[in-house]
């Protein structure tokens, strides 16, 4: 595996290459000088050879010229002096082609020399001998004298040529070995040559093999996202574009000209086109923006409203910045969306607040009647009812005083249903009030303060465990126990104690609440257990809905608002609470409260 991705990697590969070139480039240095070595060569051989028959020519000549001298002596036919007899022109020929052989041999060229001399002597002897044969009066001794010394120069200048030759034949079989062994090592060379040509030949090819296929798959991908791309802008509502800052050159993508209810490449992609559909009042904020942007190339966020063919108005948000290209141009990109659909969102949502509002206020309103003008009249008809009896208590009949005690016990029901109204309606404006860290052990020490009459009235035993702190507000908090214990020591069964504790336990891993698994690390789960009547565990939910009682029974009273209260608590609180019960044995309430972050 590392053994391919170091022949995938571009930096070995280039480096290989490099080599491969350094050592092709060096063989091919070396076959040259051989192939130099060679004409060398072949140019000595060639050289030498020549030297050997233009010296083999002239001693050809001048053994011919002494056959036909003897020739004439013996038979004095003069057919034997034609045929340019003597003549030193084509011997001349023959030295002056062997000096131009042998020009960049300086040895050579002295040894020409001399034979050149002995030429001129071998001449002067024929003509001498010559005279002598043609004389009436021949000296047959002093011309055997002469005869023989001629042949005997002719023989000398025969060994000095043969030598000559001999001594260019030596270099000729020298040459000859020496080009040999440059032409075998030429074969090596051109064969290394090919061969690590044909190497490199494979490896980049398949070197361009893989990075094509490379590019063929990055090429599919790019245009896969191009595709996705194009998609997600037409579903999404964008569009591209772009401007060279050097070229002037605008380009637009196809879902840029669709914001503009045109089809793609409806228009030449230029400002001056865009700028028609741009609204009469947003062009001169838009032309400034953005042809000032070209200029210091800061970016641009710019909102504006462009007016269809149609007449449609739209309402695009514009974002640009500027980047540089491979050229090293400062290039322009941008995105444009459509935000008609949110503008119109967010005109509603504007409406819908407003009338929000104004439901809050109605419903501040109402708290305000509830919390003194509805409690007002019953605060005066308990008390008339109370001086009724106080005063009058001999006076009325048995009858009245039941009348009167089932209206003073109907007004104080109406007037806890109000007061639990109102913080009810305080507990669904909880999420509005300012959060502060809370300890949750205060707040259960001020509330068993609080409720300690009614403890002691139903000799009730509470125990409360270390809990935690959170984040929340106070008089909800409070008001969330309050209801609870309360609630505990109201449902309790006959002649026996109230039972309550309330503890901070670890969260499990089962606990789902609306599809979303509650950890322990995100939140504190606080236990409230009493050991009352409890209920049937069906009715769980239905006890934190408004106005839901379970029991009818007179001697438990409440309004059915209560649980409903900590339910909206808790949810202001980001949290969760449940209750598990059995009939007879009691109820546990579980509070899920985030933690101090």
């Amino acid at each position: 595996m590392k053994l391919l991705k170091l022949y995938k990697s571009p930096e070995i590969f280039k480096i290989a290459l490099i080599i491969a070139i350094v050592v092709v480039g060096y063989i091919a240095s070396v076959f040259y000088g051989q192939m130099k070595n060679l004409d060398s060569s072949v140019e000595l051989i060639t050289n030498s050879t020549e030297t050997q028959l233009e010296l083999e020519k002239i001693l050809s000549i001048i053994t011919m010229y002494e056959s036909n001298l003897k020739g004439y002596y013996i038979t004095k036919d003069e057919a034997y002096l034609k045929d340019r007899f003597l003549r030193r022109g084509e011997i001349d020929e023959n030295i002056k082609n062997i000096k131009i052989l042998v020009a960049k041999n300086p040895s050579l060229i002295e040894d020409i020399d001399l034979l050149n001399t002995l030429i001129d002597r071998r001449f002067n002897l024929f003509r001498e001998t010559l005279l002598l044969a043609k004389s009436n009066k021949t000296d047959t001794a002093k011309f055997n004298a002469k005869i023989k010394q001629s042949s005997e120069f002719t023989m000398a200048m025969k060994d000095f040529v043969y030598k000559t030759i001999n001594t260019e034949g030596a270099k000729i079989k020298a040459h000859n070995l020496n080009h040999q062994f440059d032409l075998r090592d030429s074969i090596i060379s051109a064969f290394l040559l090919v061969l690590l040509s044909l190497l490199i030949l494979l490896l980049s090819f398949n070197k361009i093999n893989v990075d094509v296929i490379e590019l063929k798959k990055t090429n599919d991908e790019l245009q896969f996202l191009y595709l996705s791309f194009s998609k997600a802008e037409k579903i999404a509502g964008f569009g591209h574009w772009k401007v060279n800052t050097v070229t002037g050159a605008y380009t637009f993508s196809d879902n840029f000209y669709r914001l503009f209810g045109v089809e793609p490449n409806a228009f030449e992609p230029t400002f001056d086109n865009i700028a028609k559909f741009i609204h009469p009042d947003d062009l001169d904020y838009v032309l400034k923006s953005h042809k000032g942007s070209l200029i210091s190339h800061d970016s641009t966020v710019i909102t504006y409203r462009i007016i269809l063919d149609n007449g449609e108005t739209r309402y695009i948000d514009s974002v640009g910045s500027f980047t540089q290209n491979s050229k090293g141009e400062v290039v322009k990109t941008g995105v444009s969306h459509d935000l008609t659909e949110i503008y119109k969102k967010t005109l509603k949502l504007e409406e819908n607040n407003f009338e929000l509002k104004s439901i809050n206020e109605e419903l501040e309103s109402f708290n305000n009647i509830v919390s003194h003008d509805l409690q007002e009249p019953l605060r005066k008809i308990q008390m008339f009812i109370s001086r009724i009896v106080d005063t009058n208590n001999e006076t009325i009949s048995e009858q009245g005083k039941i009348y009167l005690s089932k209206i003073r016990i109907s007004a104080n029901k109406m007037q806890s249903l109000l007061i639990d109204l109102v913080d009810y309606s305080r507990a669904i404006k909880g999420d509005k009030e300012v959060k502060q860290i809370i300890n949750l052990n205060d707040v259960v020490n001020q509330v068993l303060e609080d409720l300690s009459s009614n403890i002691e009235e139903k000799n009730a035993v509470i125990t409360a465990g270390v809990l935690p702190e959170i984040n929340g507000v106070s008089f909800q908090i409070e008001q969330l126990l309050v209801n609870l214990i309360v609630n505990a020591l109201k449902y309790n069964k006959d002649d026996v104690p109230p039972e309550i504790s309330i503890n901070r336990e670890d969260i499990g891993t089962d606990e789902v609440f609306e599809d979303k698994l509650i950890l322990d690390h995100d939140y504190y789960k606080i236990v409230i257990k009493d050991n009352g009547i409890g209920f049937k565990q069906e009715y769980a939910e239905k006890i934190f809905v408004l106005f839901q009682r379970l029991e009818t029974d007179s001697k438990y009273s409440g309004t059915g608002v209560g649980l409903a209260i900590c339910k909206k608590i808790v949810d202001s609180h980001k949290g969760y609470i449940k209750a598990q019960s059995e009939p007879n044995i009691g109820t546990t309430f579980s509070i899920f409260l985030p933690k101090v972050v």
